[in-house]
């Protein structure tokens, strides 16, 4: 497995696949209806984000997004980060890949100042919320009506990447 922080447009196209890839059979299956991948492509230019890719066999195995939770909230809002997208290809899933992006990017984030990095998923996804407990993330709570007009709460879960709490 080959860990890479993405840094150019050349591969965006196969990242898009990965990730409509591993949607495919979700509720979130539409992924322009909640991720921009011009935004992200625009938080890392501007350093507030970072994507890190997996490459097995010369493809693109899996990804993960994250970005500050706002800039706008200067210091705080630097040191808490939130995992926007994770998605690994279907046929690499239980075999590590998600895990390796998880460490990875939570590195990079450790390594822009960041405390703790969030993530949501919608309430009911057991499997996602397993694995990310499985990591070390610990439930943060749940906001009722979240995502997607009605009955669509969300599940928060949070991990804290320092010593400092």
């Amino acid at each position: 497995m080959i860990v890479k922080q993405f840094s150019s447009r050349d591969d965006i196209e196969e990242i898009k696949a990965v990730a409509e890839k591993a949607f495919s059979s979700t509720s979130d299956s539409r992924l322009d209806d909640w991720f921009s991948f011009s935004e992200m492509l625009k938080a890392i230019k501007e350093q507030t984000g970072a994507c890190i890719k997996i490459l097995l066999d010369n493809k693109i195995a899996g990804v993960v997004y994250a970005e500050q939770e706002s800039p706008i909230n200067g210091k705080e809002g630097k040191e808490k980060w939130v995992i926007v997208l994770t998605a690994v290809e279907p046929s690499r899933s239980g075999k590590g890949v998600g895990t390796k992006l998880l460490n990875a990017i939570e590195e990079v984030a450790r390594n822009n100042g960041a405390l703790k990095m969030f993530v949501y998923t919608n309430k009911g996804d057991d499997q996602v919320v397993n694995f990310y407990k499985k990591n070390g993330y610990e439930d943060a709570g749940s906001i009722k009506d979240y995502q997607y007009g009605r009955n669509n709460s969300a599940v928060f879960l949070l991990k804290h990447l320092t010593n400092e709490f």
